[in-house]
């Protein structure tokens, strides 16, 4: 019966998986580069070379494979530090409120100063108490630099995630194995692009690793006081990030398939304990602090679910925020959205819910960044590592990103498929109920690409089965490929590597040979969601500095105004009161949610000091202003370098949308880079194809 239910579920699990696959080559939401045909050989390309790296592995003894693990180890703590001290970054969205409400405790002596945001979302309370802990901590060391205190709590956090599910792998299935899992680690761009983000998406990655790992101990050791660690654990995780409670039901379902009812029972009335034990010691520890919970104003969970019920894809909406806030009491909030959920399902009717419900998968599982690049998007500065991983050069990094979530979900997919073969309820097993578990979840509740972040890590562990299925498939006991397979191996493995090296050759030929406007930022503050208007009651200026040559500065216009208006923008040098540009602007040449493009040529002498003047000339329709953007004020200055002045008073910790660039018409990358990129990869593919061919002649 357990092995029918697993056959049942192992199918509707690579059907689910294989169509994700599918449209994550075809179909991938806020990819840039987007050329399916591209996606399958690169990806059948990398996965052949992971295969030969894999053969070269097994030439190794325990002393060799050691050595490849401590290079891999290092390689992968040496990125991170690389990337954390390169760039000094700040989050956006609900991030950016709980870094400015940490600091206000701060300042505050550890009392809470805003209430409405955390009544309304209770759950981003606990995640501001440990940041407000981590900056108390670094008072206490002499450690002022919040970005410091920053960067070594997520390096800790990765890495904890990382090793963890390292050693899992590792003693599961054995130290080649634990190394192809270090490689494709090193591999993963959300891991690295999410590494600047403090919020509950990185927190909750230890505890997701750690549960795993208590986990697979009992599997193991079959000892019940594992899950009061886990209960603990779970405790934890939830106040962090709640989604991690999905991992539970797939426990106890596992469960269900390797104990019988009674130790399944004795488990969770162990675990359930532990949790609601520690559960309740998080309500005063937020009272302690000031934070207060009025249900009047806490949105119901009814809120996420008509959110997730929204055109076009379920996504977070500004305009149902507002709706369930008009509400006066909880009760009448949870009516109303209850209303707007059966309003929404008789509008979409069935056809109409398969529609949402398959956009809300294309844009929650296809997009092999998890769309960092929204969430972490503000720089101090603008080193090489921006351009590549936030700026106008990241299709560099986009590419691999879409290749390694293509050959994470291919790989998930034959772990699935083994099960057929070796009837083993292993951590894949355990992995993929929680695979599922999330993709029901965000079908029904809001939906994000950033919500997967926290499996991710677990995907990484279940793809391992799948790159085992591959290799029992290929390999004897011995190592040696199987005799019947070999000639079509080594057909199929040369006709790839001559494709991928044809096709990265012109793609590296194209986008070394050909230009495109490239920008170097100066300046680029991007965050810029609170309406500003500019009207005949108020001029904003906002001052920045440069001691670089610019020749473009960008305003971000939320909303354009009356088509018959007029607006004089200026900017000031003002080191030599020289106007670096002043001109009138019809209305007509504002256009919404997208921002306008000032062209000069200014090459400052040392540090210089600007100012960008925006007024009003001309209105006749005084309800239809220039709308700019800025962000909340008294929070966190997000440009620390420059001030936002409105009728002449200065706006503390805020400033308007806007970049200072100089845009060049270059490549993406040096012809040089190019050549040295195309050189390498031949030697890789020519390398693998001669140890995939030297073995089967050696054992033919």
């Amino acid at each position: 019966m357990k092995n029918r239910l697993a056959y049942i579920f192992n199918a509707f699990f690579i059907l689910i998986f294989g169509y994700l696959l599918c449209i994550s080559i075809f179909k991938p939401q806020d990819i840039s580069f987007n050329h399916p045909s591209i996606f399958i050989i690169f990806s059948a390309a990398a996965l052949l070379v992971l295969i030969g790296i894999y053969q070269l592995f097994t030439k190794l003894n325990k002393k060799g494979d050691g050595v490849i693990t401590i290079f891999l180890v290092i390689l992968i703590i040496l990125t991170q530090i690389y990337l954390l001290f390169s760039l000094q970054m700040d989050s956006f969205a609900d991030a950016f409120v709980i870094k400015g409400e940490a600091l206000n405790m701060l300042a505050n002596g550890g009392h809470a100063t805003e209430q409405n945001y955390f009544l309304m979302y209770p759950n981003n309370i606990f995640i501001t108490i440990i940041r407000y802990w981590l900056y108390s901590f670094g008072g206490i060391l002499g450690i002022t630099n919040t970005y410091l205190l920053e960067s070594v709590f997520l390096f800790i956090c990765m890495n904890v995630t990382i090793f963890v599910l390292f050693w899992i792998v590792r003693k599961e299935n054995g130290n080649k194995f634990g190394n192809i899992y270090l490689l494709i680690v090193l591999f993963c761009v959300p891991l690295l692009g999410y590494i600047w983000y403090f919020y509950t998406d990185t927190l909750v990655l230890p505890f997701t690793a750690l549960i795993a790992l208590f986990y697979y101990l009992y599997t193991k050791n079959n000892k019940w006081w594992y899950f009061i660690i886990i209960g603990l654990l779970f405790a934890i995780g939830y106040q962090i990030k709640p989604n991690i409670i999905i991992l539970l039901p797939a426990m106890l379902i596992h469960l269900c398939f390797i104990r019988n009812w009674r130790k399944i029972l004795l488990n969770t009335l162990v675990l359930l304990v532990c949790f609601f034990s520690l559960s309740t010691a998080f309500t005063p520890i937020a009272e302690s602090y000031g934070f207060q919970k009025d249900p009047a104003v806490e949105f119901p969970q009814t809120h996420w679910l008509m959110m997730g019920l929204g055109d076009p894809a379920g996504r977070y909406n500004r305009e149902d925020v507002t709706y369930t806030s008009e509400f006066k009491t909880k009760e009448e909030k949870e009516a109303a959205n209850i209303e707007k959920i059966k309003e929404r399902i008789e509008e979409h009717g069935p056809l109409g819910l398969l529609k949402l419900f398959d956009n809300k998968v294309l844009n929650t599982w296809t997009d092999g960044t998890r769309a960092y690049t929204w969430y972490i998007n503000s720089a101090l500065e603008y080193p090489a590592p921006y351009d590549y991983f936030f700026g106008d050069k990241r299709v560099v990094t986009e590419l691999p990103a879409q290749m390694f979530h293509i050959i994470n979900l291919f790989l998930i997919c034959l772990g699935a498929l083994r099960f057929y073969k070796k009837k083993e309820f292993d951590m894949s097993f355990f992995v993929n109920i929680s695979l599922v578990g999330v993709w029901l979840f965000h079908l029904f509740w809001e939906a994000n690409q950033r919500y997967i972040m926290f499996i991710t890590p677990l995907m990484i562990l279940s793809s391992i089965y799948g790159f085992k299925f591959i290799v029992e498939s290929l390999y004897t006991k011995k190592f040696d490929l199987k005799k019947g397979l070999r000639k079509g191996f080594l057909i199929v493995t040369f006709c790839v590597f001559l494709l991928s090296t044809v096709i990265f050759a012109y793609i590296g030929n194209t986008v070394a040979g050909q230009t495109q406007d490239v920008s170097k930022y100066l300046v680029k503050q991007s965050y810029a969601h609170v309406e500003l208007a500019v009207n005949s009651k108020q001029i904003v200026k906002q001052t920045f500095e440069a001691n670089e040559s610019f020749n473009t500065v960008q305003l971000a216009i939320l909303k354009a105004p009356y088509v018959d208006s007029k607006y004089r923008i200026k900017i000031i040098n003002k080191k030599n009161k020289k106007e670096v540009y002043n001109e009138v602007i019809d209305g007509s040449e504002f256009v919404e949610a997208e921002n306008y493009t000032i062209n000069v040529n200014e090459k400052p002498k040392g540090k210089t000091e600007y100012v960008i003047e925006v007024y009003q000339v001309e209105n006749k329709n005084p309800k239809e202003p220039l709308i700019l953007g800025t962000y909340l004020s008294k929070t966190v200055d997000l440009y620390p370098y420059g001030s936002l002045y409105i009728k002449g008073k200065a706006r503390e910790k805020q400033d308007i949308g806007f970049s200072v660039s100089t845009v060049a018409s270059e490549p993406i990358i040096p012809k040089y880079v190019s050549i040295i990129f195309d050189l390498g990869v031949i030697i890789i593919f020519a390398g693998t194809y001669y140890v995939f061919r030297r073995k089967a002649e050696d054992n033919g």
